[in-house]
């Protein structure tokens, strides 16, 4: 029952994404959420945001690496352990592309 909730919530939470507020790369305090696009958004970025949204920014790139890798199933466990690998490496490499973090951390 906690997976179940854990999988709702993240569903919630990625449906909320267009609400999501992005520092943007030319030193604006908001990017207009329509126009985030994930394959340049970076660590810091990500580190700038609150909890609510680095968790549906999180969420994000989970459910979209899966359905690129079409992945109908997910490891509830291994999504959060994969989330604290990405925060933890991020935090040293702040200038990293968040895609190319997630990537290297699914291939781990």
């Amino acid at each position: 029952m906690n997976q179940l909730k854990y999988v709702i919530t993240t569903a919630a939470l990625v449906l909320s994404i267009p609400s999501l507020s992005v520092y943007g790369q030319s030193g604006s305090n908001q990017l207009d959420a329509s126009t985030v696009d994930i394959a340049t958004l970076d660590c810091r970025e990500l580190l700038k945001l609150n909890d609510s949204d680095k968790e549906a920014t999180l969420s994000y790139y989970h459910g979209y690496l899966s359905g690129k890798n079409n992945q109908l199933t997910v490891d509830v466990v291994k999504l959060g352990e994969i989330s604290d690998q990405v925060i933890d490496y991020c935090i040293d490499n702040p200038n990293e592309p968040l895609l190319t973090v997630f990537e290297q951390n699914l291939n781990n």
